[in-house]
């Protein structure tokens, strides 16, 4: 019987997070009903919440595990790259949309506003392309180039659910029977 979990490797897509499809964000979650009326669908002073209160009425679908930048080559696991600790990887993306609702004299308008304008990584949105994912490997006894092996279940955010790097997805794509160690 293995001892550990698969080895993370740039294969797959990432678990995903989210568990919603859309909900009234103004009012409601983001922020109370918006004026003057109307109001464009991404209004630079609609509000804006970290992505852990985002997390029950948004969802980010599982995405290709993908580098962002630099990735180690000099090792392969199964002909595949391994994706060590730090690693950024491609930013993922929401699809969904939240209502937003403008008030005013004689006026009321209800629009669709991407799930991203709302998000706040940290004092700025999120963009169109998602938020960045960065891998933080828990193991403490394997290592690459000196930096530790992800593995499987590891997460893809710093500081999850909320600053530049909250992603809550966690590796999904991993070795089936190379395996790292607690």
């Amino acid at each position: 019987m293995p001892s550990g979990l698969g080895a993370a490797l740039y294969m797959g897509t990432c678990s995903g997070h989210g568990k919603g499809s859309g909900s009234t964000a103004h009012p409601g979650h983001v922020g109370g009903m918006l004026s003057p009326c109307p109001h464009t669908p991404m209004r630079p002073d609609m509000g804006q919440v970290p992505i852990a209160a985002q997390e029950p009425v948004t969802l980010w679908p599982p995405v290709a595990q993908l580098p962002a930048g630099p990735a180690v080559t000099n090792v392969l696991i199964n002909k595949k790259v391994p994706i060590v600790d730090q690693d950024e990887l491609t930013p993922h993306p929401t699809p969904t949309l939240h209502v937003t609702t403008s008030t005013g004299y004689k006026c009321l308008t209800t629009l669709s506003t991407p799930a991203w304008w709302l998000t706040d990584l940290g004092g700025a949105r999120e963009t169109a392309a998602g938020h960045p994912r960065k891998l933080v490997a828990t193991t403490a006894t394997v290592f690459v180039n000196k930096r530790r092996l992800g593995r499987f279940n590891d997460p893809f955010g710093v500081t999850p659910g909320t600053g530049p790097y909250g992603c809550l997805s966690k590796v999904a794509g991993s070795s089936p029977n190379v395996f790292v160690g607690a």
